[in-house]
């Protein structure tokens, strides 16, 4: 395995509001002149492609917070743009709660898939249905439906961590849906891929046996701790139907933090019984230190990378950067 090439791009958008976490962070201006605290823009907990060089994105904000939960990402040569998406209707159950994932549903217009982290004492975890309107900066929640729920969390246990999504095609009505477990828990020590089938009508997701069983992942990587490692953060499907993951680990809110981005498997999207293949072994694959890595997309076309990603660096906010795997 080699080290391979990060693309650093300079990072001119700062957000005047929270858009990267519910925790306070450090500005890098003195509090004493009377700013508050910011946090810089591009970071995430889930990533989407929009265009060839613009993305949608999630944020991890809990339903008790408020904060933009949906942006969109604008790269150019010169600049990261970062537009806040406003959605005013979440449904019954309010306004979002720990969105971790996203994906662009294909065969349609700017829609998407974002989803909670999973349940909360059994409530939410929900997967949203989204229409996205980019001239004015606005989105509709289409349907509403629940992650399957194996494990409750409550205070003091960790169940369901859904961190990722990636969708396929299926037939007109209907699409085939990933969703990944991170893993790095008690319940779930290891990542997990699971797969169902999506009614872009009825919004029903049904899972068969192998769908609900899905597929153990290890992550590979130089871990502080095997066990506390969160195996998948997001998803990736390239053009090729390679499909690409990153796992990080988090030691506490200041870090350190170290994250790696390896090519997981290859699509099968022929085969709705399980369609996917996981490698036995991982031999694509590179460390990022110092980040938190939670959303991994494409590289945008005026930049020669292979991949692109956004991190949650907790009180320290959250950076887009783009990153040859070559």
């Amino acid at each position: 395995m080699c080290f391979k090439k990060l693309v650093f791009l300079p990072l001119l958008c700062i957000l005047l509001f929270q858009i990267s976490s519910c925790k306070t962070a450090q500005s890098i201006v003195s509090i004493s002149q009377g700013i508050q605290p910011l946090k810089l823009g591009g970071g995430s907990s889930g990533m989407g492609t929009l265009s060839d060089q613009s993305y949608m994105v999630v944020y991890d904000i809990k339903n008790f917070k408020e904060g933009v939960r949906l942006a969109m990402i604008e790269v150019t040569d010169e600049t990261i743009q970062v537009s806040p998406i406003r959605i005013s209707d979440w449904g019954e159950e309010g306004k979002s709660s720990d969105l971790e994932s996203i994906c662009k549903i294909p065969g349609t217009t700017n829609e998407y898939f974002i989803a909670e982290s999973g349940n909360w004492e059994g409530n939410l975890g929900r997967i949203f249905h989204i229409q996205v309107d980019t001239t004015t900066l606005t989105a509709k929640v289409l349907g509403i439906t629940k992650l399957p729920l194996k494990h409750i969390n409550s205070p003091g246990v960790v169940g369901d961590q859904y961190e990722s999504m990636a969708c396929l095609p299926y037939n007109e009505s209907e699409r085939i849906l990933m969703f990944a477990e991170r893993g790095g828990s008690e319940i779930n020590p290891r990542g997990n891929i699971n797969w169902g089938i999506y009614n872009l009508s009825t919004h029903e997701l049904t899972c068969n046996d192998a769908g609900m069983e899905g597929i153990t992942v290890n992550a590979p990587g130089n871990w502080t701790n095997e066990k506390n490692k969160r195996d998948i953060t997001d998803l990736h499907i390239d053009t090729e139907g390679g499909i690409w993951a990153a796992a990080s680990e988090d030691t506490g809110d200041v870090g350190p933090f170290y994250s790696v981005i390896y090519k997981l498997g290859q699509l099968d999207a022929s085969n709705t019984e399980r369609p996917l293949t996981v490698y036995n072994e991982f031999t694509n694959w590179v460390p990022v230190s110092g980040f938190k890595i939670e959303a991994l997309s494409g590289s945008p076309k005026n930049i020669n990378a292979t991949l692109s990603f956004g991190t949650e660096d907790e009180i320290y906010g959250g950076v887009w950067r783009a990153i040859s795997m070559e």
